[in-house]
């Protein structure tokens, strides 16, 4: 009993380092040995760089070999959204540490609490650090690590990473090369080498980066993906070698940065989650039919749950396709120079705000008859 009051009073800390940031200890957590505190220490004013939607200077903590291979060696960042992760206001806590001979691993759990204390777990993630010669910590990058056990295959600009369970389809692969292809020569682009990792589900995606648990893991099984823009890959699982939705992003989003229809222009080319852009308006048409009160005047912020379908991005993907069924190719550019939506249906569709969701409503009942 002694010990585990005296674990009690020694381990619910916190670190503190000067920019005053803080990451809380969890019981049961021995930080008393000299690796673990300088680990601790290297781990915490990494976290504490991450400033206003900023990431910190890599080389500080990264080695060089990462830093040759990706701009952002560090995979969780950018997992859920397109600014870091550890800049969005989560509680971190350390939930486990284990010094090796080579490493330290250190595992965290970030959270939130709502207005009634409950705790709301986003993800815990694992990083691994480990010492040079000079006693001068750097990070392991759990990606490298583990993609060392993973076969590649490469077609034309793109190399595969897929596990060792996997068999490699080749057919498919050849069928996203040919969509690059045809993408690359309408929009005047040239190619860009990319790495593309693949797992059959979602959960094995998150383990290959560092994860043990993210907010999308568990469920039911579906295809899904994202992209990296920073470094040209792309992560995708559950639909094998031709998820070209993500791939969309990565030749077109920097053309139009501040579009609100980056997602609308890849579900147009790629479709999302395994099904094209027609198949997703039927499940949109038939939701709105169940809620006639549901307004989609303000399109940005319409959401409902549907394990199946993101509804605002395939209204966006219709968006895209009716622009380019009036203007072609040069009419679906000039939408995505637009940087607000009020914007595009004033000047693309001529309507008014009040007129938003009537017209959206009949487009979507078009299309899910078709």
């Amino acid at each position: 009993m002694y010990m585990i009051k005296s674990l009690l009073s020694t381990c619910l800390l916190f670190l503190v380092v000067n920019s005053g940031a803080q990451i809380y200890i969890n019981p049961g957590v021995d930080t008393t040995f000299k690796q673990v505190k300088v680990a601790l220490e290297f781990y915490n004013n990494y976290m504490a760089d991450f400033k206003n939607k900023t990431i910190p200077d890599m080389k500080k903590y990264w080695p060089k070999n990462e830093l040759q291979s990706r701009k952002v060696p560090d995979q969780s960042i950018y997992m859920f959204d397109d600014y870091p992760l550890y800049s969005q206001g989560y509680i971190p806590t350390i939930i486990y540490i284990r010094p090796t001979d080579k490493y330290v691993q250190i595992k965290t759990q970030l959270s939130s609490v709502d207005s009634l204390k409950h705790i709301m777990t986003m993800d815990v993630f694992n990083y691994y650090v480990a010492f040079d010669k000079h006693y001068h910590p750097y990070f392991i990058n759990p990606l490298t690590a583990n993609l060392a056990k993973w076969p590649t295959r490469k077609l034309r600009n793109v190399t595969f990473y897929y596990p060792p369970h996997y068999q490699f389809n080749r057919e498919k692969a050849g069928k996203l090369i040919k969509q690059i292809v045809s993408l690359e020569s309408v929009w005047g682009l040239q190619a860009i080498n990319i790495r593309y990792y693949l797992t059959t589900d979602n959960d094995e995606l998150y383990k290959l980066v560092g994860f043990d648990y993210a907010l999308l893991m568990g469920n039911k099984l579906k295809p899904s993906g994202k992209s990296d823009g920073i470094d040209n890959q792309v992560f995708c699982s559950g639909w094998g070698e031709d998820y070209f939705h993500e791939v969309v992003h990565l030749y077109l989003n920097h053309l139009f940065p501040k579009s609100p229809l980056q997602e609308g222009l890849a579900v147009f080319y790629g479709g999302s989650m395994g099904h094209n852009i027609e198949w997703h308006l039927k499940r949109v048409n038939q939701y709105l039919i169940d809620h006639p009160k549901v307004d989609l005047t303000d399109i940005d912020n319409f959401w409902y749950k549907d394990p199946y379908t993101n509804p605002g991005s395939a209204i966006e993907g219709m968006i895209c396709n009716m622009a380019y069924q009036k203007g072609g190719l040069s009419g679906l550019k000039r939408l995505m120079e637009y940087t607000s939506f009020n914007d595009i249906f004033i000047n693309e569709f001529g309507i008014t705000r009040t007129q938003i969701n009537s017209f959206l409503r009949k487009a979507i009942s078009d299309e899910a008859r078709r």
